[in-house]
């Protein structure tokens, strides 16, 4: 994946997968949780504090808005998302003390909760 001028950064998903319950301890086993890189994109931070309406038509104030090329796969609403500003070679490395040191250093640009996603006609966008 080659980021671009127009999308000159990259969007992680945190992925859960549940587990499978064990039938002779009754406790969900192998569920995990992983970081997945979704594509290229380009974040815009809501500096003028513009809202957006969301389900039902509550008004949101959104941090970050994530534009992303054409054909982009949907990000479910409630999904955690992070962009970088460089793409990582093993996602593994994606621990909690890694993010705390990309905030510090600027690596890591944005994340948060997807409020909103829209999969356009030329493009897609997600707000957090």
């Amino acid at each position: 994946m080659v980021k671009s001028y127009q999308y000159p950064q990259y969007l992680y998903a945190l992925i859960h997968t549940e587990g499978v319950q064990n039938p002779d301890t009754g406790y969900y086993d192998n569920a995990t949780n992983g970081w997945v890189l979704k594509g290229i994109c380009r974040e815009e931070t809501n500096g003028k504090g513009h809202v957006i309406n969301g389900t039902g038509g509550q008004a949101i104030t959104f941090s970050s808005l994530i534009q992303m090329p054409k054909g982009s796969e949907r990000i479910p609403e409630g999904t955690e998302v992070m962009v970088l500003r460089n793409q990582v070679a093993n996602v593994a490395t994606l621990t909690d003390s890694w993010i705390l040191s990309g905030k510090k250093s600027g690596e890591v640009v944005a994340g948060g909760a997807c409020l909103k996603c829209d999969t356009g006609r030329l493009h897609s966008r997600i707000w957090i």
